[in-house]
Formats: structure tokens, C-alpha cells, sequence
């Protein structure tokens, strides 16, 4: 995934595979959830009130998936970049595993507190960040574009901690989600793209 050095090593191989479908697996989630969302016109954040108990689990399995499925991408983005940036990697994928599976968590239980958002969202800016930052010498526009999606938890996170904001300048968070689901389309290209390299 950084460069051709890296990308010809065979042992990758097996680790850019399950990677890259996760990654893929987990874009798939996040719109299915935000298809479903907007169907039921926010049904599924409502919960099982609004849409009832089969849908609202369903909409709770969606998010943990899409959180849980990306745990390997983030390991397979530590092994890669670690090279480059040993310290800032190790902070970035502890805060990244920590945020998906905190997500996940919250998401598969249906207990998402104020605290436990803010908790993973700031996580997953520190992830984002430490991510765009390493790889941004070697994939400048995915380094850059992780770097906004970052910036954009970050805001996300820091808005939420302070509950309750008027909501037009909640709204300009808003471009995260949409980010995300981008980047998770976007890893999976570059990660299956380095296996069919290797």
C-alpha cells in the first residue's frame, strides 16, 4: 500500500485481503444503515419505538458490523505504516481499535451515552489523524482526505461534548458520516488493489 517495496511482499498478502473486504464490507454496512435510516425517516435512531424490535436489531447489527469489520483494515494500516511512523501508529491504532470496538459496543447493545460518543469519536480523529498523517507522503489525496475526515470527527466529538448546541452549527459535522463511508470504499480499493499487486 505505500510502495512497491512494500506492496511485492508476499506475506501481505493474506492480511490485504480480509483488510480490504472488511473495508468493503463495512462501506456496504454503513449505507445499508443509512438507507434503512432515511427510509424509516430516522427510524433506526429512534430505536425499536419508532420501527420496531426486528428493525431497530437489525439497525444495531449493521453498526457494530460496520465498526467490527474495519478491525482488520486497521491492523493491516498499523503493519504497513508502522515503518514510517512506529510511535504515532501505535497511538493511532490503539485509538482506532478502541473507538471501533467502543462503537461496536454501543452500537450492538443500543447504549450509546453522550459519553461513550464523544469517547469514539475522539478516538477515531486520533486514528484518522495519526493514519492521514503517515501515509500522507505516499498516497497524498487518501492522506489528505483522511486527514479532513479526522478534522471532521474531531469537531464532531467536541460538539457532542457539548450538548446541547443549536443545530445548524451541529450540522457542520455532519459531512463526517458521508467521510467515513468515502474512506471505507476508499481503503478497501487501495488494500485490494495492493494484494492484486502482490
Amino acid at each position: 500500500m505505500l510502495d512497491e517495496a512494500t506492496l511485492s511482499a508476499p506475506q501481505r498478502e493474506p492480511r490485504s485481503s480480509l483488510a480490504g473486504v472488511g473495508a468493503l464490507a463495512a462501506g456496504i454496512a454503513w449505507v445499508t444503515w443509512a438507507v434503512v435510516n432515511a427510509r424509516t425517516h430516522g427510524g433506526l435512531d429512534a430505536g425499536p419505538s419508532v420501527v420496531g424490535e426486528r428493525v431497530a436489531r437489525g439497525g444495531a447489527l449493521l453498526m457494530a458490523a460496520w465498526n467490527v469489520l474495519l478491525l482488520p483494515a486497521a491492523l493491516a494500516l498499523d503493519a504497513e505504516l508502522s515503518p514510517r511512523a512506529p510511535e504515532r501508529m501505535r497511538v493511532a491504532t490503539l485509538a482506532g481499535v478502541a473507538s471501533l470496538l467502543f462503537w461496536a459496543f454501543g452500537g450492538a447493545t443500543r447504549t450509546i451515552t453522550p459519553g461513550l460518543e464523544v469517547t469514539y469519536l475522539a478516538l477515531s480523529a486520533v486514528w484518522w489523524g495519526g493514519v492521514g498523517l503517515t501515509i500522507l507522503p505516499v498516497r497524498r489525496a487518501f492522506g489528505v482526505f483522511t486527514i479532513v475526515l479526522a478534522l471532521f470527527a474531531a469537531w464532531d466529538a467536541a460538539l457532542t461534548a457539548f450538548e446541547p448546541v443549536p443545530f445548524g452549527l451541529y450540522m457542520t459535522a455532519a459531512p463526517k458520516l458521508p467521510l467515513a463511508i468515502l474512506w471505507d470504499f476508499w481503503l478497501a480499493a487501495a488494500l485490494l488493489r495492493a494484494r492484486r499487486v502482490e
